[in-house]
């Protein structure tokens, strides 16, 4: 097994879902948690090739992009998170460059959005355009699966993505959005409940 090293910030983000992964496919690595300072530091440096994060070393080597290190991770560890079925499979990349590529590029802006008033309406409109959307196609994705996930039966490394996303919604931590917005979306709300109910997820006190 290579040693592996994961670097994010302290908190769940963009990272999390590869951190569940690892995890649940019993995969040891150091979780190497960013504080600002020590990002910026290390991204002058050129220490991350993208200059974002996350990174993942893979024996000394920086590999960036997460849906790319999601895939790796599942090769190498539970290889039911990631489908051999060709369609299966492209269900689960389709799933999955909506989620980071669409998605979450839409909701970057409002992240970094200091002023109230514009970051509620610019999450409105995030709401009516882009998530519309990419929860729209989602849907249609598991109502062809038959659900609960993305590819079926069996949860798959999208579902780690679209759970992390459905639960942060949830959460209220997202000015401007709460689960009422996810109230068009059963199938997608679903998926976070049945993540929730995975037994590999529940030895890990996720919530």
């Amino acid at each position: 097994m290579p040693t592996l090293r994961l670097s994010y910030f302290d908190g769940p983000g963009r990272a999390e879902p590869i951190r569940i992964a690892l995890r649940i496919s019993g995969i040891p690595f150091e979780d190497h948690r960013l504080k600002f300072p020590e990002f910026a530091q290390l991204r002058a440096s050129g220490a991350f090739p993208l200059g974002s994060v996350p990174v993942l070393e893979v024996d000394g080597l920086r590999i960036a992009q997460t849906a790319s290190i999601l895939r790796y991770v599942a090769r190498i560890g539970n290889t039911t998170l990631y489908p051999t079925d060709p369609l299966a499979a492209l269900l689960v990349d389709s799933a999955l460059d909506s989620l980071n590529d669409t998605l979450s590029g839409a909701m970057l802006p409002s992240l970094f959005e200091r002023d109230p008033q514009k970051k509620l309406a610019m999450r409105a409109e995030l709401a009516a355009g882009p998530m519309a959307r990419v929860f729209g196609y989602l849907e249609s994705l598991l109502e062809h699966s038959g659900g609960p996930f993305v590819a079926g039966a069996t949860m798959s490394i999208a579902d780690l993505v679209l759970a992390a996303q459905v639960l942060q919604i949830r959460s209220g931590t997202l000015d401007g959005l709460s689960g009422e917005n996810l109230a068009p979306y059963p199938r997608v709300s679903a998926v976070a409940e049945a993540y929730l109910a995975d037994p590999r997820v529940v030895a890990l006190g996720k919530k």
